[in-house]
């Protein structure tokens, strides 16, 4: 049968064409009607691969993959909690080294996001260092700042100097651990998301910055990737508002939700 009529103008369905395609659509949307189905049925299966920084991997993952892993035991989800900074994760989504990231926000439009939660930056200081409300830039004087390594800390402290900090960092650090244990030295300050500093070492206190400063986590995928029923799932299980409730970082009021 003659489905296309061809011309120097181009192709048109012929009328049989046009009934064939009107079948074919209509199979397309039963066959995404079976997969709806099938992401919600306690046999699917499949490997999901979510990008995150290591706080995130630390304290909020390990919540949502046990309740996961009891309602689908079949779909297996590898972490990689390695990324350190910002494009880590959007390059690791982008290049399909994972199906979902745990990014911080913006990002690029080729992204879905989905509404995660938040944190704050926050000053990292010696605890012994003497500190009274509200803090000031000028009472870290005579002690070095360390810097986070990452363009999102990086804009960070441009609002901050927009805002009358002056101090240049003695050194930098791609890991937010080895920044808290060198000011729990009391060798330093510095300015990082709540979320890294916890559980706060008994030698580091933390406090608010002169001016707001928060950062915007969300769930990133590819649109593709996406409609596929195992991530789905797996991205409807780490965004569930009553699994990230159980952990001690939303108790703590460490993070909040979006």
């Amino acid at each position: 049968m003659r489905l296309l009529h061809r011309s120097h103008a181009g192709s048109a369905p012929t009328d049989i064409g046009h009934r064939v395609l009107d079948k074919a659509r209509q199979m397309l949307r039963l066959e995404r009607g079976l997969l709806d189905v099938a992401a919600d049925g306690p046999g699917l299966s499949g490997q999901v691969r979510v990008a995150c920084f290591r706080s995130v991997g630390t304290h909020l993952l390990p919540h949502a993959l046990a309740a996961l892993a009891q309602e689908y035991p079949a779909i297996r989800v590898d972490i990689d909690d390695g990324c350190e900074e910002r494009d880590d994760v959007t390059r690791a989504v982008r290049e399909g080294r994972a199906e979902i990231g745990i990014a911080h926000l913006p990002v690029g439009e080729e992204f879905v996001v989905l509404p995660y939660l938040h944190d704050a930056y926050v000053f990292v200081a010696p605890a012994a260092l003497p500190l009274t409300a509200p803090v000031s830039w000028q009472q870290f004087d005579g002690l070095d700042f360390i810097s986070l390594n990452c363009s999102g800390a990086a804009a960070i402290l441009e609002r901050c100097r927009g805002a009358g900090f002056r101090a240049e960092a003695a050194r930098s650090f791609a890991n937010d651990s080895s920044i808290a244990a060198m000011v729990g030295r009391g060798l330093a300050y510095s300015i990082l998301p709540r979320l890294a500093t916890f559980p706060l070492p008994e030698e580091v206190r933390i406090a608010d910055l002169p001016l707001p400063a928060r950062r915007n986590l969300a769930l990133i995928a590819l649109p593709a990737t996406l409609r596929t029923p195992a991530a789905q799932t797996v991205a409807r299980f780490i965004g569930a508002r009553r699994i990230i409730e159980q952990s001690k970082v939303y108790r703590a009021g460490v993070v909040g939700l979006d």
